[in-house]
């Protein structure tokens, strides 16, 4: 494909909407992830199974999405690691030592309800937190990958200012080497009997297989270099394409494997999510320039401005309210259908909530 520099996207509000429409859809299969529809087709079979897995892989884009939508607002500018420190890093470690407080708070709560021991000391918070190992806070992961990647921010932004189009199918290219063409032929010689190929733990490419680097630098290069406005008929065919390829292998080695293990479903997420961010741009941008301009840009962008919200609180609400939701509406809903439902109530009261943290001062900087 050939690529030049795009032209200035449309804005509301001086925000690019298609970030906000990206963010909103991300945060919603967020959710999804840590629900039972996830998983079920993992216990289903048939038609069924095949239905359920295709959207399990389609869910799978929900972080790589966030980290190219940081890559893209945050690659363009030069700062210096004292800003970065200030600005960024400090607002992370706060946001992780407050909310898993909550969290294990939380968590010792219930077990004096429930009669259970549950060690609460400042310790166990502290080792916890720096380990992420307390309870019921492993969907916390990607703030620890984000402050990884903030801690290189400076450095990362020189690389993003050089990237070139060779440099961005390079590391598309190492992607899929390390991350898809090795397990599958470890798959391959798991089934026929042989030995699986163990790369040295000295070799890493970090750039190429950590998400929290590779997806920045792959959103910055389609937002700020690459220009949508030229892509062909027959440049969109071949992003179509690798969709369907990327779906149907991703499926299809999951069944080799056993679905009911589902180690496959996230082995093309970065050609689903690298097409998602591309098809939400020119829809929003270039196709139904609409969808970014009045009402609905507000909504928006207002609805966006609050996900990050509603992927810290959607674990507290989980802990108080899923299972008596889930075991209420299941006795009338499929299981699939609760699980859609408990995204909408989740982003709706996460939603609310955080709105109204926005309004306090000590939160209206970390939400």
């Amino acid at each position: 494909m050939e690529y030049g520099k795009i032209r200035p996207s449309r804005q509301s509000g001086g925000k690019k909407v298609y970030y906000e429409w990206i963010r909103c859809i991300a945060c919603f299969l967020v959710i999804f992830n840590h629900v039972k529809g996830f998983t079920l087709f993992m216990n289903s079979s048939g038609v069924k199974q095949v239905i359920y897995m295709i959207l399990s892989v389609l869910t799978k884009i929900n972080v790589p999405l966030f980290f190219m939508v940081s890559g893209a607002l945050l690659l363009d500018r030069q700062e210096d690691i004292v800003t970065v420190l200030k600005k960024r890093i400090s607002r992370i470690c706060s946001v992780i030592l407050l909310f898993e407080l909550g969290i294990y708070l939380e968590c010792h709560l219930y077990a004096i309800i429930q009669g259970r021991e549950h060690e609460f000391t400042v310790k166990r918070y502290l080792y916890g937190v720096f380990a992420r190992e307390l309870e019921e806070t492993g969907a916390y992961w990607y703030l620890y990958a984000y402050l990884g990647f903030l801690l290189l921010l400076p450095v990362i932004q020189k690389i993003a200012r050089q990237m070139s189009r060779q440099d961005f199918y390079t590391l598309l290219v190492l992607h899929f080497l390390v991350c898809t063409l090795l397990p599958v032929c470890n798959l391959f010689l798991q089934m026929t009997g042989n030995d699986e190929i163990v790369l040295a733990g000295e070799f890493s490419v970090a750039l190429a297989t950590f998400p929290a680097f590779f997806y920045p630098l792959e959103g910055y290069y389609l937002d700020h270099i690459s220009d949508i406005e030229s892509l062909s008929k027959r440049q969109w065919a071949i992003l179509t394409a690798t969709v369907l390829a990327g779906i149907s292998l991703s499926c299809l080695c999951s069944f080799w494997e056993g679905a009911e293990r589902g180690n496959f479903i996230s082995l093309f997420d970065y050609l689903l999510a690298i097409d998602a961010f591309v098809l939400m741009k020119y829809v929003v941008v270039i196709k139904y320039p609409v969808l970014s301009t009045g009402r609905i840009a507000k909504a928006v962008c207002f609805l966006g401005s609050l996900t990050f919200g509603i992927y810290l609180l959607d674990h507290y609400l989980k802990l108080v309210l899923y299972q008596r939701y889930e075991s209420f509406m299941e006795r009338w809903l499929p299981s699939m259908v609760t699980s859609f439902g408990w995204c909408v109530i989740s982003m709706i009261i996460g939603g609310f909530v955080t709105y109204l943290l926005k309004k306090m001062p000590l939160f209206r900087k970390l939400l």
